[in-house]
């Protein structure tokens, strides 16, 4: 793993990654003045934080600030050089730590620095270091915060979830940055990890007007939970060197201040503090953006108000209570409700202490509003509020609101604004057989979300391998398969085949052929075996007369800013699928087709035979299946041109968006 460097994060998540790198974006000469909350008084209680990253080298400012120091990067630790220096080891030329660290001590005069260096001079940290380092802060160092300004790709294997969840009980809070691989919410949710974790306090970076910087990681989560969790100021110019840097690992250190400052303070006050009392104040007392909470959390850092808000909240044995329920506001404005569909809602909780809160559901949704009605949060805590509106017209102006009301703390309030409108079709999304935290509505497939939405079509998504029941899934005129059987990566950067998602069982492939001859459409967006495992996929398609091939169009991929490559498929068929279409993208793997299955659209490959010899060879890239009944189905050896990027234009073909909307309409007979 490694630190956050926006030019090291694989944006096409078909890939994967094993690096949490340092989220430093630009660095430049410049002479901004950067304001923000000052911290305590000198005189206000040490508070110890570990700084994990890429070492510290000590000026006169940080020498008596930082109280220990060690270096994790050894070759036991899985780094092909030990370095045992706790000096900064300067990635990419710039010393991340050491800015990080001068953020830490100008915001908070309080703060002692545990200095873990884990970032090596390649950029590269190892799961197994930055854990190391996790442990002996809080065990040897008795560290109170945790400052991670790095993150990667978060995987099913990643190590760091159970070593946030460890620090957490602990009684430790834990910082991290949201990540730099926001572009503007191009390719949806963009939170890397550690940051995605609930016990983590993940952090995005605004600029002084409080908007949000295009590269700051945007959430929903797959799952829908709302991340980041606050905003702050994500541009740093330093002093010494006049260099200004840019990201969200600078944003991290002001909240890591900001705890440290309100741990301070209650020490001053003799009274108790949790994680969960920290990271509720922080958000409850944070202000209010015009950004949504998916981009910038709950708000923008503000010291002064998160201590007002510990004096007023009430206190049982002497430790403060403070509650918040994220997000306050939704749905998003990506989102769009329909009639007799069923959205789900999730909410997270964050309080001082373990507790049973009691809901209640009011407002002109609430009868078709479905939640639990007392919810336990252990500091941090989730629930899920199921929306389905009955009705025969559009509603407008619908309002949703929930409350929540636990023993000694101050009600907590979270509300929904909504429109339903009357769909004419319903389409699902299935992501039961991807590992992949980008792969859903609020991810890689957010803009096809919204192109199907925004025609009328509601769009559901199916999660679970055990909602493949024939039953439900007869409720929807049209199912996309997406990235079936798509390998899980460690976080070692190795390709895993990891359960649930390596195959279909015989009952679910039954389930999709009963389904599909029963009038319905489906359409099955793949990629290539170094993505998805083609073995697996092909026991599925080839029931329907398809199978995939090994090979890879384009042989060889290029990413450049952190956008592939692709082939610009131009050979179409006479079809009314793609009547209209002169071309559309594609990096994946090619069709064999038998028994009724015909090609819809193919590419020429130049391939040379081990002789030398040179051949021009015509490959199905696309190809369709009709039954009785109106049955039909497409399979694409691809998924570039329906993800965020081929549907917003950012590969080579303008004709994606015409092709992914008119797919659908042919697979619900609209076409």
């Amino acid at each position: 793993m490694g630190l956050n460097d926006e030019q090291d994060m694989p944006t096409a998540p078909r890939r994967g990654t094993a690096l949490l790198v340092i989220s430093m974006i630009i660095i430049t000469a410049g002479a901004f003045v950067i304001l923000g909350p000052g911290g305590l008084e000198e005189r206000s209680p040490p508070v110890r934080v570990a700084l994990i990253d890429s070492g510290v080298t000590p000026d006169s400012a940080l020498y008596s600030k930082i109280v220990a120091g060690r270096s994790f990067i050894t070759e036991a630790n899985g780094y092909h050089l030990g370095d045992n220096s706790t000096v900064d080891s300067e990635p990419g030329g710039s010393p991340h730590g050491t800015f990080v660290a001068r953020i830490l001590v100008k915001e908070a005069s309080n703060v002692l620095i545990v200095n873990a260096k884990v970032v090596d001079s390649g950029n590269i940290a190892t799961e197994q270091a930055i854990v190391g380092a996790m442990r002996w802060a809080i065990n040897e160092e008795a560290c109170d915060i945790i400052n991670l300004s790095l993150g990667g790709f978060p995987s099913e294997q990643d190590g760091l979830r159970e070593a946030v969840r460890w620090a957490f009980e602990q009684g430790v809070s834990v910082v991290a940055a949201a990540g730099n691989n926001g572009r503007g919410g191009v390719m949806g949710t963009s939170i890397e990890s550690p940051a995605v974790y609930p016990q983590v306090i993940a952090v995005a970076a605004v600029d002084e007007q409080g908007s949000p910087y295009y590269f700051s990681g945007r959430g929903p989560l797959r799952n829908g939970t709302t991340k980041p969790d606050i905003s702050a100021l994500g541009m740093y110019t330093d002093q010494q060197s006049s260099a200004t840097v840019y990201g969200t690992s600078f944003a991290a250190p002001r909240v890591a201040a900001a705890a440290a400052d309100l741990i301070a303070y209650c020490i001053e006050k003799g009274w108790d503090w949790t994680p969960g009392m920290v990271k509720a104040t922080l958000m409850a007392s944070a202000d209010r953006l015009s950004s949504e909470p998916w981009e910038t959390g709950a708000g923008g850092l503000d010291l002064d108000s998160a201590l007002r808000f510990l004096d007023e909240v009430p206190r049982i044995e002497n430790l403060p209570l403070a509650a918040y329920a994220f997000p306050k506001t939704g749905p998003g404005s990506f989102e769009r409700w329909f009639v007799n569909t069923t959205v789900t809602v999730e909410m997270s909780v964050f309080a001082s202490s373990g507790t049973t809160f009691d809901l209640f559901y009011e407002g002109s949704a609430s009868p078709w509003v479905r939640g639990p009605l007392t919810i336990y949060v252990n500091q941090t805590g989730s629930f899920s509020m199921r929306v389905h509106v009955i009705s025969g017209s559009d509603i407008l102006g619908l309002q949703a609101l929930v409350t929540l009301i636990g023993p000694g703390y101050l009600s907590v309030k979270a509300q929904m604004r909504f429109d339903v409108s009357v769909a004419f079709a319903h389409v699902a999304f299935d992501v039961t057989h991807t590992p992949w935290w980008t792969d859903s509505i609020y991810g890689q497939f957010r803009a096809f979300y919204e192109l199907l939405t925004d025609t009328g079509i509601a769009v559901e998504e199916i999660r679970d391998p055990s909602a493949l029941q024939l039953e439900g899934m007869l409720r929807y005129d049209a199912i996309v398969v997406l990235d079936p059987c798509a390998w899980s990566y460690s976080p070692d950067g190795n390709r895993g085949f990891v359960s649930p998602f390596a195959s279909y069982s015989p009952s679910e492939i039954e389930s999709y052929l009963t389904y599909w001859r029963a009038g319905r459409g489906l359409l099955v967006a793949a990629l290539d075996n170094s993505s998805i495992d083609v073995e697996s996929t092909n026991q599925l398609l080839s029931c329907f007369n398809m199978t995939l091939n090994y090979d890879h169009i384009p042989a060889v991929t290029i990413v450049v800013d952190g956008i592939p490559s692709t082939v610009l498929v131009t050979g179409f068929t006479n079809n009314t699928l793609v009547q209209g279409i002169r071309s559309f993208d594609f990096n994946g793997c090619s069709l064999n087709l038998s028994d009724g299955a015909f090609r819809l659209a193919w590419t020429e490959v130049v391939w040379r035979d081990l002789q030398g010899n040179l051949h021009i060879e015509s490959r199905t890239v696309a190809a369709g299946l009709e039954g009785k009944g109106g049955s039909r189905m497409v399979t694409v050896g691809s998924n570039f041109f329906i993800d965020d990027l081929g549907i917003q234009g950012f590969y080579q073909s303008t004709q994606n968006t015409k092709l992914a909307l008119q797919t659908v309409l042919w697979l619900i007979q609209a076409l």
